[in-house]
């Protein structure tokens, strides 16, 4: 994710829909069949704000991801909290989007995400006791 962010605020300026078409062809994947070509479409068109959105997010995302890992293979009490937290902050996205746009698949995903907060919080109180 570091890596993929560093790119991409390296790079604000590339045509990422061609790259995908490219990288679609050299995996032999039919660019004009929909479920291809309705995403290279839309990498095609980003605007420069969202390609710097998305790459500090990425960069952001994997510093955190790189510390918790590293606070986990520490044994840190924190690095138990942090990931609670870090999978807790998945909860409001998955509920946005449900509300935006409903979906079946989208209630089970927040049910999970939900349930699997709650249930690394409640490990990681019980190792506190």
């Amino acid at each position: 994710m570091l890596a993929a962010g560093v790119y991409l605020l390296s790079h604000t300026g590339a045509n990422f829909g061609s790259i995908a078409n490219h990288l679609a062809r050299d995996i032999e994947l039919d660019p004009r069949r929909p479920f291809i070509r309705h995403p290279v479409a839309r990498l095609g068109q980003p605007k420069r704000n969202e390609i710097e959105l998305f790459g500090a997010g990425a960069i952001a995302y994997g510093a955190l991801a790189l510390v918790e890992g590293i606070g986990l293979f520490l044994r840190q009490r924190w690095a138990e909290w942090l990931t609670v937290v870090a999978r807790g902050l998945l909860v409001p996205l998955a509920f946005y989007e449900l509300v935006r746009k409903p979906s079946l698949l989208k209630g089970a995903g927040l049910a999970v995400n939900s349930l699997i907060v709650l249930y690394l919080a409640r490990v990681v109180r019980r190792k506190a006791a």
